[in-house]
């Protein structure tokens, strides 16, 4: 079982999956750690999410899931308290939206990582629980996995400042990897907002990002809804793709099972 959502990647042989948990519900959160993917990103940048419903949601995915899945938060700026209450709460890492230069990020950096290499305040009271019982559990256990750079600090490249700046930002050795926001990207480089498109200086822009993070060492993924967008990416590189939306999925399966009944409720009718 990896230690870490970044070793995950690294150990797999394909692209690895995901979802965005967007409903503020432990339950869902841990429906999802029952079913497929490898990790899921809990979105408090466009949901309306609090931060103990947020926490209780990483506990209940990481214990669903027995610890073999990773629980991303993505925190809805770089204040210190989204920055501290994410990390607490135990989650594998977080996506930082919006960071434009290595100043942003090496103030998001100070927030995320304890002393010395940051300033991050100790008090991760419910991290234990995001943990299953074992080595490396406990407040203790989780400090030194912090230490160890095992909680994934993921900045997202989303603008043309960003993308200017990608080597920068990627560089410094806390970093993990980026999430490219694809919609906001688009939005800044004048086009119009979309999870894919064959545009040239958007193709070149995620070709960019991408080359950087591999040069780096770091990890990259980004949005891969849908069979097609996900073969593109995982072809171009990407090491992780948020796949589906928790709405989505269960209005999709809610969809295929009533069609599956209806379809033998209504072959009967015309028997009888």
């Amino acid at each position: 079982m990896a230690k870490s959502f970044v070793e995950k990647i690294k150990t797999s042989n394909a692209t690895i999956l995901g979802t965005v948990l967007t409903i503020p519900s432990p339950i869902i959160a841990q429906l999802a750690g029952l079913a497929d993917g490898e990790f899921v990103m809990i979105d408090m940048e466009h949901a309306p999410m609090t931060i103990d419903v947020v926490t209780q949601m990483v506990s209940a995915y990481t214990t669903a899931s027995s610890g073999a899945k990773f629980p991303l938060v993505r925190i809805p700026s770089h204040g210190v308290e989204w920055v501290k209450w994410a990390l607490d709460s135990g989650a594998a890492g977080i996506i930082v939206p919006m960071v434009n230069d290595a100043a942003e990020m090496r103030a998001i950096v100070d927030k995320a990582i304890y002393p010395p290499s940051g300033r991050r305040s100790f008090g991760p009271l419910y991290a234990p629980f995001a943990q299953p019982d074992g080595p490396g559990s406990g407040m203790g256990g989780y400090f030194a996995r912090a230490k160890a750079g095992e909680i994934a600090l993921l900045p997202m490249i989303e603008s043309k400042e960003g993308l200017q700046n990608v080597e920068e930002i990627l560089s410094m050795p806390e970093v993990s990897g980026t999430f490219i926001g694809p919609a906001d990207l688009r939005l800044s480089l004048g086009m119009s907002p979309a999870i894919d498109g064959t545009e040239a200086e958007f193709l070149e822009a995620l070709d960019r990002i991408r080359t950087t993070a591999k040069k780096l060492g770091k990890v990259v993924g980004t949005m891969g809804m849908g069979e097609e967008v996900a073969r593109k990416r995982a072809a171009e590189g990407m090491d992780f793709l948020l796949s589906t939306f928790d709405n989505g999925a269960l209005v999709a399966g809610w969809a295929r099972e009533l069609a599956a009944a209806r379809k033998g409720t209504t072959e009967a009718s015309a028997k009888i």
